[in-house]
């Protein structure tokens, strides 16, 4: 009876998308990816993977440009017609407490990390005012959520290096400090901690000190021994561990993002969330999908790594030094004119940004072969026109 009406579903898709329907969509290089990957052939790489405008070049979020894993997207179609049921069971939690090694109960679900790192920060000042402490630049969800709540940020400088300095992290903590947040590998600069300092710093924290380590690029790092430090919330009671499917996983637009912590930790984060109702049916299916296909995480590092070296190479040809990143992007810097290039290659729909608070930098997603290509052609086009 599943056999057959999984038959039914993939027939139904292939008369819409292939026939009556999708008459006005064909021709399109998205529709007709999506169309091929539901009907078992070849999916042929577009230019722009999963947007409506396949002549963008969109490499200013950090988005993964292979797109999600074929399993992903087979189960989502696979569960369409479900969308009018709620998502009432924890198989993510599960199966993500098995991938990582955990108790089911050490695992929480976010709307994307950002709900992970919202609800930790609410959490933290919860009739407990008090500052937070952050290196910067770095990732601004904690210090942003902490400043409107109006609570004092300590933004500790970066090393000359790009690093963050976690002695003087460490240092800035003080009697009144309620969260500290470590993004690592960290965004914009893209640098990774030494795991043993960084665990001897997580370590020796206070114990009434929320301690969040945002691993959402960790999979790009380029050792593949790499530590997490997921199994250290075993054994460290006020650690969380942020992660997300947005980036090496390739579901950046359903918004799934885990947090693992100690229970008692999550019951006090859980206090901000909406519980149960943060789960969407679509999502779940995917992540679940997207967590068994390593193999599809393993090309979109590779390209990544492919494409920061093409960009590299290109980049120091023009006289710039790019910062070697561990992430999905590379940043570097272009002088004073950074805005007014970035704004000129938007208008011919390169899109790039600012690295956040690194005055004349840009930050460059990396994208499919042919989107990194049109993006140092329109770069070399722009700048010599300033």
């Amino acid at each position: 009876m599943a056999a057959a009406q999984d038959m039914n579903r993939r027939s139904f898709l292939r008369s819409t998308m292939l026939g009556g329907a999708g008459v006005t969509l064909m021709g399109t290089p998205v529709w007709e990816a999506a169309a091929q990957m539901v009907s078992g052939t070849t999916m042929q790489q577009v230019n722009g993977v999963g947007l409506d405008d396949p002549t963008l070049v969109q490499l200013s979020i950090n988005e993964n440009p292979l797109g999600a894993s074929q399993r992903a997207i087979e189960a989502v179609a696979g569960k369409m017609f479900g969308m009018n049921r709620y998502t009432m069971h924890d198989r993510l939690e599960e199966a993500l407490a098995a991938h990582h090694g955990v108790d089911v109960e050490s695992v929480v679900l976010g709307v994307g990390s950002s709900e992970i790192l919202l609800t930790a920060t609410l959490a933290a000042f919860w009739n407990n005012p008090g500052n937070a402490v952050t290196a910067f630049p770095s990732y601004r969800s904690i210090p942003r959520t902490a400043e409107e709540l109006g609570q004092a940020v300590k933004k500790v400088p970066l090393t000359g290096d790009w690093q963050m300095d976690l002695d003087a992290m460490a240092a800035a903590v003080d009697g009144n400090t309620r969260i500290v947040s470590i993004c690592n590998p960290n965004n914009p600069t893209g640098q990774i901690l030494d795991a043993a300092k960084l665990e001897r710093t997580i370590r020796a924290m206070p114990k009434d000190v929320i301690v969040c380590v945002d691993e959402a690029y960790i999979q790009f790092v380029d050792d593949p021994d790499y530590p997490s430090m997921i199994p250290l919330t075993k054994e460290v009671e006020n650690l969380l561990i942020s992660r997300t499917f947005s980036k090496a996983y390739g579901l950046g637009g359903m918004r799934v993002g885990y947090g693992i912590a100690h229970p008692a930790l999550l019951e006090r984060m859980q206090r901000f969330s909406i519980g149960m109702l943060n789960k969407n049916t679509l999502s779940t299916v995917a992540a679940l999908a997207a967590l068994d296909d390593q193999e599809h995480v393993r090309r979109s590092v590779e390209s990544t790594r492919q494409g920061k070296a093409f960009l590299y190479e290109e980049l120091e040809a023009m006289g710039y030094s790019p910062i070697r990143t561990q992430t999905i992007f590379v940043t570097v810097e272009v002088g004073p004119n950074v805005n007014t290039l970035i704004d000129r290659l938007w208008e011919k729909k390169v899109y790039v940004r600012q690295a956040f608070d690194m005055e004349g930098f840009m930050r460059i997603s990396v994208g499919l072969p042919r989107e990194n290509e049109a993006f140092i052609s329109a770069f070399k086009r722009e700048r010599s026109a300033l």
